[in-house]
């Protein structure tokens, strides 16, 4: 059995852990004073993730105030991905330990196209004051 990282819980919430984004893991992610931790409902799975090792937690916000899922970057170089049931109090409780300066809101990919399109083919000033 694999001893628990934090002494007390402030929040736990339902996720699926995308650590294999063929098969999605249900189970129950706990944020508590000494950071974060994801237990599979059944069969193996356990990741301990404590504050230190933060480096960003990206929030994938669909329309203005639901939020499908987190993408936490580790200072590693690692990003581990989690679609959550409710995450606004869980942000709340990883805002109190990491900072407000740590969570941001995720790139969408329509919002990548849109900055693409307009560097590419958005208005030349140069070129067409010429013609």
């Amino acid at each position: 059995m694999v001893e628990s990282l934090n002494h007390e819980v402030e929040y736990a919430i339902k996720v699926n852990a995308m650590l294999n984004p063929n098969s999605p893991r249900p189970g129950v992610m706990a944020f508590g004073d000494k950071g974060m931790e994801y237990r599979a409902n059944s069969g193996a799975g356990f990741v301990q993730i404590p504050w230190e090792n933060v480096a960003l937690i990206r929030a994938q916000v669909v329309g203005k105030k639901h939020i499908r899922g987190i993408y936490i970057d580790l200072d590693d170089g690692r990003t581990m991905n989690f679609v959550v049931s409710d995450a606004i109090p869980a942000l709340r409780v990883a805002r109190k330990y990491l900072g407000s300066e740590k969570l941001v809101r995720a790139k969408t990919m329509s919002g990548q196209v849109k900055k693409w399109f307009r560097k590419h083919f958005g208005k030349k000033t140069g070129d067409r004051a010429a013609k």
